[in-house]
């Protein structure tokens, strides 16, 4: 497939001043690039000098054959409709190669694997017109599927059963893309491919990213060693961490998914903070590491393209993006995995009809996974209010919440309700938090017990719902503001 060289006659943006076009480009670009390559994003330079050399390193690639569509072409990808406020809802498929082309890339597998290519990650990105939501759903790369019938070559190729992950071998990123819209009904065009080198580049230039394992780990095949707990994990730590399988989890790609998953909400996080998205230097180096690392359609291989994308998306808060799993079920050979035709419908509908995901899970909203039966929770008056907090243990009660201690706090001039948590039940203080639509948040090591400590902003307990989807445990849903340790 030709590749296209990135530059395309544009007529003058209006100006407005580089340090505010930085910031926003680069927030937003974060979120796209972190999913694609389970890494970092870019985060803008915002100086002209640099923006040729920076469209220079993405490799661009028309995937129109494959698709079925008109030849691609760096059109504006972020146009705002005067009329609603809001831009066209966007869909990006994130590719993770697992190439062994090119010395970066070596090392990874036997000699008789050297060539070729297969989607070792790939994500289904949709984000919202209003551009405050969205949703990454993982596609497991062992899911059985007829695989589409493709062109390279120029000679068709497909047809047949086999993983998901094989169709990108058969003709290239349009041909994974060809097999998601089968597996989704949906109509893709645009996609984002990244290697085993990018990734260590990018997430080396961002400063490594936090990570959390239940238990030990002594992994031969990846070379990976960590004790339990926290670690910072940088290049060859880092990819070992996110591909790593026989030996950690029950093995299976699946569960790996969920490790992946993690290591992309923190990055996030990472990324998304204030010590990140000041220092010039460490802009610069993320930007230069994520473009030269990155084979994407012509749209979004412009420079041009990419800021006005991430300015758009400037109010995307990590709380509102979603990550799942594609549902699925056991093939039967101990390898492979289907895909989960009724449970997914939902998603795919969701993602067509750009409506939130889960349900309960809309905008501004907190998913809740953890139902009340299983949290047990202080209730300190804060209020002049005599007899508040035994008001509120019995709200708390008729809604299923285990009361533990009821009396008063410190100070009875409390101005906003406020709910105290172990950070190690963070997903679990969700639940309370909306319960008491408590605005306040103080971390204490103070196991599972929370407390709530009621001010003068409260009004009353409000009923709280689990989504059924969340608490599925193949759908592995999670928010990218969570942290958790993987297993």
């Amino acid at each position: 497939m030709p590749a296209y060289d990135g530059t395309s006659p544009r007529k003058a943006a209006t100006k407005m001043p580089q340090d505010a076009k930085t910031g926003r480009w680069t927030k937003v670009f974060t979120i796209v690039l972190a999913t694609a390559i389970l890494a970092a994003t870019l985060v803008g330079a915002g100086v002209n000098l640099l923006l040729g050399r920076l469209q220079g390193n993405i490799t661009a690639v028309d995937v129109s054959e494959q698709v079925g569509t008109a030849d691609q072409a760096p059109e504006p990808i972020a146009v705002l409709d005067d009329a609603t406020g809001t831009y066209t809802p966007l869909n990006v498929v994130l590719i993770g190669s697992d190439t062994r082309v090119g010395k970066d890339n070596r090392g990874y597998g036997k000699a008789s694997e050297l060539t070729g290519q297969r989607s070792d990650t790939t994500i289904l990105l949709h984000v919202s017109a209003d551009r405050k939501s969205a949703i990454a759903v993982s596609i497991p790369r062992d899911t059985l599927i007829t695989l589409p019938k493709c062109k390279k070559d120029g000679k068709a190729t497909g047809g047949y059963q086999g993983r998901f992950n094989e169709a990108i071998q058969l003709g290239g990123p349009g041909c994974t893309i060809k097999a998601i819209e089968e597996l989704t009904g949906l109509e893709l065009s645009n996609f984002m491919l990244v290697d085993f080198g990018g990734f260590k580049r990018i997430v080396d230039a961002v400063g490594g990213v936090e990570i959390c394992v239940s238990e030990a780990v002594n992994d031969p095949l990846s070379k990976l060693v960590l004790e339990k707990g926290k670690h910072i994990v940088q290049g060859e730590q880092a990819l070992a961490f996110v591909r790593a399988r026989k030996t950690l989890g029950d093995g299976s790609d699946t569960s790996r998914i969920r490790r992946q998953q993690a290591f992309l909400s923190s990055l996030v996080r990472s990324v998304l903070s204030s010590g990140t998205l000041l220092n010039p230097a460490t802009m610069l180096s993320i930007l230069d590491a994520a473009t030269q690392s990155l084979t994407a359609d012509p749209q979004l291989a412009d420079i041009q393209n990419l800021q006005d994308l991430a300015l758009s998306m400037k109010d995307l808060k990590p709380n509102n993006i979603t990550f799942v799993t594609m549902p699925w079920y056991p093939s039967g050979d101990g390898a492979t995995v289907l895909p989960g035709k009724k449970k997914g419908a939902p998603i795919w509908d969701a993602i067509a009809n750009d409506t939130p995901w889960p349900p309960s899970g809309a905008t501004g909203e907190a998913i809740l996974k953890v139902r009340p039966e299983m949290i047990r929770v202080n209730i300190l008056n804060g209020t002049s209010t005599k007899g508040m907090a035994k008001k509120v243990a019995k709200q708390l009660s008729d809604q299923g919440f285990r009361i533990g201690e009821v009396g008063n706090a410190d100070s009875n001039a409390v101005a906003i309700t406020t709910v105290q948590y172990d950070p190690r039940w963070d997903i679990s203080a969700k639940t309370l938090i909306a319960a008491a639509e408590a605005t306040g948040k103080s971390i204490k090591k103070s196991g599972q017990t929370m407390t709530l400590i009621i001010g003068s902003d409260f009004t009353a307990i409000m009923p709280v719902e689990v989504s059924d989807i969340a608490e599925d445990k193949t759908a592995n849903i999670n928010t990218a503001d969570e942290s958790f340790c993987a297993e």
